[in-house]
């Protein structure tokens, strides 16, 4: 009745191989989108978090990311509000005095001159550095999210360690906007340098991350923590730039010698550097946050995404057709017992517009965790059945393996999507860490050649396989083990006159067909060709799965660890 169709699903592992997507645009476009949510969930134990202390150099070195040396374009910084001298006399009663008593005397004597309340711009020209890290590293406080009552979202801090740090721009400069007769303040070709062996530059900048009720980013840098006021600092520069002054006396001309400006600027320099420090000090907690905050504005205006083309499930080398698209959107991130980060998909046929995804694809529920405890692993992932079995629709709306080459010369015709799913693992058998039990819902057309069955048929049913990490861990491949002819369904149209009157024992014997066609599947461990592109590496880390489950809800759950070799 049914022939055999062992190679039944080859075509099914083409469509996962296309998870391993391509990465293009940054935004390519795409029509529509249609969004699961949380189709990609990410959580980072404690113990995972303790590379991004350790090692978190190398992780950003090997994404090609500088540390030891670094350009800024230029920038600028206006404060807010304008400065109110009585908000400093309490720290500097006797210089606020004086300032107020010059201010007084220049405006009772100088016909027409008058100071309003000063507020400064900062613009720090195009800037490099080169710096020597002892230390570089991203961790999380939950101590600080429970200080300030945060209970959504998460506080990371990045914390650096610097034992020589030189800074150098083309130009500082300073000047008052609200009394811009002044001019301008500042520095040529000015180089900083900061911290030794004995005392290195610390800084420990946290910020509070979270998503809005739109399903907006926000940042917000919080309180820089740093030792600038107890490190030795050192000032070079080329030119002083400071106002032209002068005195006029009868018409005649006295200009301010800019030269003894710069004589007494390097006397001084002692104490300027003290003041430097502190005023630099005093900026990293105060104003550096708020412009930190002011560009994240500016930049996280809307969905987070990155969108990159993906090729097809089954396509052929001579077909010049568009690739599907897929995205990835950041939905939520959390900080409890662990780093949580939620992520949104869809994937998508450009020329295929109208396609919706059936809702009955996706998972059914919140992904099971807990398998085993968070200090045995270092990140978990899930992925949502639905994301595969999107891909899957897509690709066989293209009829990109619409009919199947079997080994025997006959031709399957696939009449629906495959479809992956939760099933419970066969009795007594054992399983290793990186393997687990999936089932695959198929329908397919077959001539079975029974005077109790027409000529063609369509029949469903469940192929039971193992999906598990291939040996030399390039991915995950699924192992036919067996069909489950109990979930055997066929539409009584499929029968005959003659099968009309013996349906139950027609089905019954598809359903030993069946059994005798995955009779040997069990020992002869035959993989179908193609693999799931699992574990991904993160950030440039390669991962060792150290226990994969398919939960009863539709999630692939992943319990993965750091590769103990290679990782980075």
């Amino acid at each position: 009745m049914l022939r055999k169709s062992s190679k039944l699903l080859l075509p099914l592992l083409m469509g996962v191989t296309s998870l391993q997507a391509q990465a293009m645009d940054a935004d390519p476009y795409m029509t529509q989108e249609h969004l699961l949510n949380n189709a990609v969930q990410l959580h980072v134990t404690n113990r995972g978090m303790k590379l991004f202390d350790t090692k978190l150099s190398k992780i950003l070195g090997n994404l090609g990311v500088k540390l030891d040396e670094g350009y800024f374009p230029a920038l600028s910084y206006t404060f807010e509000k304008p400065i109110n001298p009585d908000d400093y006399a309490k720290e500097n009663g006797d210089a606020v005095k004086m300032y107020k008593q010059v201010r007084d005397l220049l405006t009772k004597w100088l016909v027409g001159f008058s100071l309003n309340d000063h507020r400064p711009t900062i613009e720090i020209g195009e800037s490099g550095f080169v710096a020597n890290f002892s230390r570089f590293s991203l961790v999380t406080d939950r101590a600080l999210m429970e200080k300030l009552g945060k209970r959504e979202g998460a506080i990371l801090a990045i914390e650096l360690e610097v034992k020589h740090l030189t800074i150098g721009t083309n130009s500082v400069k300073v000047w008052d906007v609200n009394n811009e007769f002044l001019g301008k303040i500042g520095a040529e070709d000015v180089s900083l340098a900061a911290g030794d062996e004995k005392n290195p530059l610390k800084i420990r900048l946290p910020f509070y991350l979270r998503m809005n009720a739109y399903g907006h980013l926000e940042f917000e840098a919080l309180e820089v923590e740093n030792n600038l006021n107890s490190i030795p600092v050192s000032l070079e520069y080329k030119k002083l730039l400071v106002p032209t002054f002068a005195i006029e006396i009868n018409g005649k001309k006295f200009l301010l010698n800019n030269s003894e400006i710069d004589k007494l600027f390097v006397e001084q320099a002692p104490a300027i550097l003290t003041s430097v420090r502190e005023n630099l000090g005093n900026f990293a907690r105060n104003q550096l946050p708020a412009m930190l905050n002011e560009k994240a504005k500016q930049l996280l205006t809307g969905n987070l995404d990155q969108v990159q083309n993906m090729v097809p499930p089954g396509k052929e080398p001579n077909d010049n057709r568009p690739d599907f698209k897929w995205g990835l959107r950041l939905q939520n991130i959390g900080l409890k017992e662990s780093l949580n980060v939620d992520l949104g998909a869809y994937a998508e046929d450009p020329i295929n517009p109208r396609s919706t995804p059936r809702p009955t694809d996706k998972s059914r529920g919140a992904v099971t965790w807990g398998l085993i405890p968070q200090t045995n692993y270092d990140i978990g992932l899930s992925l949502d059945r639905g994301l595969i079995n999107r891909i899957m629709q897509l690709s066989f709306e293209r009829r990109n393996f619409e009919r199947i080459a079997m080994s025997d010369g006959s031709t399957l015709r696939m009449m629906a999507a495959p479809l992956i799913d939760y099933v419970k693992a066969p009795v007594a058998m054992p399983l290793k860490g990186n393997e687990t039990f999936v089932k695959l819902r198929v329908s397919v057309e077959n001539k079975p050649d029974s005077i109790f069955l027409k000529e063609k048929i369509v029949v469903d049913f469940d192929i039971i396989a193992k999906l598990r990490q291939m040996e030399d861990k390039s991915g995950m491949q699924l192992v036919l083990y067996s069909i489950d002819p109990e979930t055997l369904a066929m539409d009584d149209k499929y029968f005959s006159l003659a099968g009309k009157l013996l349906k139950g024992k027609v089905r019954e014997g598809i359903k030993d067909k069946l059994r005798e066609q995955c009779a040997g599947w069990k020992n002869k461990d035959e993989a179908i060709p193609g693999a799931f592109p699992l574990p991904p590496e993160i950030l440039g880390i390669k991962l060792d799965i150290n226990r994969v489950v398919m939960d009863p809800k539709g999630h692939l759950v992943m319990y993965l660890d750091y590769a103990k070799a290679g990782a980075l």
